[in-house]
C-alpha cells in the first residue's frame, strides 16, 4: 500500500484540528463543505498485479493478464458534500486539473454559488493537492471571503 507521509508537522496541525472541533455541533457543521476529485477507470490498473511464477513459465495462460493500452479510458470527476446537501458531480475533461482550471471551473461555477447559500460562516475543506494550495487560488478564496 502507498500513503502519502506526514511530518510530525502535519500529525500536530490534525491533531489541533481535530482537538478545535472535537465538540462541534451540527449547525456548526453544516457550514463545511467536503470536496474532493476521484478518478473512476473502466479497467483495472494491470501495472500493480503481481505474480509469483516458476522460472521459464512466464507465457504460461495461467499468468498472462490481458490489459487494455493506454489504460482503457476513465474519468477524473468532482463532487462535494455537506450536512445538508451536495454539489454536482462535475466531469474534468481534457487533461490533468491546474489550478487555473480549479478555479475557472470549479470554484468560480461551483463553490463560490453554494457558499452563498451557506451564509458568513462557509468553510471549505480539501485535501490540500497542488492547484488546491496554488497562489492564484489562495488569492481567489481570500477576495470570496472562503476560508
Amino acid at each position: 500500500m502507498v500513503c502519502v507521509r506526514l511530518t510530525s508537522k502535519h500529525l500536530r496541525e490534525r491533531r489541533e484540528w481535530a482537538t478545535e472541533h472535537v465538540n462541534w455541533r451540527r449547525n456548526e457543521w453544516s457550514n463545511v463543505l467536503f470536496s474532493d476529485e476521484s478518478r473512476f477507470s473502466v479497467h483495472s490498473d494491470n501495472r500493480r498485479i503481481f505474480i509469483w511464477r516458476d522460472r521459464g513459465s512466464r507465457n504460461n495462460p495461467a499468468f498472462v493478464h490481458k490489459s487494455v493500452r493506454f489504460g482503457g479510458g476513465g474519468v477524473l470527476v468532482y463532487g462535494g458534500i455537506s450536512i445538508d446537501g451536495r454539489t454536482d458531480l462535475y466531469i474534468i475533461r481534457d487533461g490533468p486539473l491546474t489550478a487555473r482550471r480549479y478555479r475557472e471551473e470549479i470554484l468560480r461555477p461551483i463553490v463560490v454559488p453554494y457558499a452563498a447559500t451557506i451564509g458568513d460562516y462557509f468553510i471549505l475543506m480539501d485535501d490540500n493537492r497542488r492547484p488546491h494550495r496554488a497562489n492564484l487560488v489562495e488569492d481567489f478564496l481570500f477576495e470570496e471571503g472562503i476560508v
